[in-house]
């Protein structure tokens, strides 16, 4: 049994949801077994591990402008080989997990310890494992991604491997696969025209409207559904504002079947509910972007007309309001638009990727 880790990161959901169904597709490939390691977790201990996981979460939600430069940062500048000595739980624990499991193969969804394993092993040592990197966001790619060695990048669509290229990463190392889902989204959107409008709300509570959007999609006569996460407080305040005319609801595993039913989705421009729209075949109303990562995932749909944004809750009540209005020309375009631009066989090919790589090594 060939064991493949797979590394990720909670800083950011679509590290996390790529992670997994990776997992979840090695898991149908005989003799090999997927391996999920969050390595800031392992190093540090979950209360730590959620310290700063919240940090970069309030960072980002509070202080956009400011993430936005530490991001350009990042992307001028070699910063995150520099900040390896402040990481050095983390790297050590990588290490010890490599010399346990001695992989053939690793894929890693989060590109911090591409450094670390460039730093472990030259690029020619016969000893090194082979690396599958996989960049989780679209358009807008971070050259962190790219600076440590790789021999392979798989991207979430060809705009985002043609952007590498224009940042000089050879062609030929670069596999627009699709984002990595959960196979349960790959029968697609079953809604049609002419139904009662479904939609679902996913709602972030570091967005300050977030209890206005919800009241003011209620009031659109939709069959609504909202997610609003763990936070009890925040659920409560969500279903004051609708006054039952919305189903809310906590955290749930329902997110595939909510989707796959829904006419839209209304959500911040996220790694993971992005390229899951795509993979499920919904347009998307995109409510908030974060600068930098989330800029890309924002254009993918706005340019490709696969759905709009709607930055506040006026203009999201009016953009969903006008795609449901007279013959729902609007979303039959956006419909239309969404199916051409991907599907949920990206883990799949990741996994057949994992195992033409197995065959080299061996």
């Amino acid at each position: 049994m060939s064991v493949i880790p797979v590394l990720t990161a909670g800083f950011g959901e679509g590290h996390n949801a790529a992670a997994r169904s990776i997992i979840e597709a090695l898991a149908a490939r005989p003799g090999i077994t997927g391996e999920l390691h969050d390595l800031f977790l392992s190093a540090y201990g979950a209360e730590k591990a959620k310290s700063q996981r919240d940090s970069y979460i309030g960072v980002a939600n509070k202080y956009p402008r400011l993430w936005g430069c530490m991001y350009t940062a990042l992307d001028r500048l070699p910063l995150v080989r520099a900040s390896l000595p402040f990481v050095r739980p983390v790297e050590q624990t990588l290490n010890a997990m490599l010399d346990e499991k001695r992989p053939q193969v690793v894929v890693s969804a989060y590109p911090l310890y591409n450094y670390m394993m460039a730093r472990r092993w030259h690029r020619e040592d016969p000893a090194r494992p082979r690396l599958i990197t996989v960049v989780t966001d679209s358009i807008s790619v971070n050259r962190a991604w790219h600076r440590a060695h790789s021999d392979w990048f798989v991207t979430p669509n060809q705009a985002t491997a043609d952007v590498m290229v224009r940042q000089g990463v050879p062609a030929t190392k670069i596999l627009p696969y699709g984002f990595p889902v959960s196979a349960k989204l790959a029968s697609r959107s079953s809604a049609r025209v002419g139904e009662r409008p479904r939609v679902l709300l996913m709602l972030n509570p570091g967005k300050r409207d977030a209890v206005e959007l919800a009241s003011a999609l209620s009031t659109l006569g939709l069959e609504l559904t909202i997610t609003v996460g763990k936070d009890a407080s925040f659920k409560e305040a969500v279903e004051r504002a609708v006054a039952g005319r919305a189903e809310v609801l906590g955290w749930t595993d329902r997110i595939p079947q909510l989707m796959l039913s829904s006419h839209l989705v209304v959500s911040k421009a996220g790694g993971a509910t992005t390229h899951e729209c795509v993979a499920a075949g919904v347009p998307m109303i995109i409510t908030q972007v974060i600068p930098g990562q989330e800029a890309g995932n924002g254009r993918l749909i706005a340019e490709h007309n696969a759905g709009a944004y709607g930055l506040t809750a006026a203009e999201a009540r009016a953009t969903i309001a006008e795609a449901f209005s007279g013959d729902w020309s609007v979303w039959k375009q956006w419909k239309a638009s969404v199916d051409g631009l991907g599907d949920a066989g990206g883990a799949d090919r990741v996994a057949e990727l994992v195992e033409r790589e197995l065959a080299v090594k061996r």
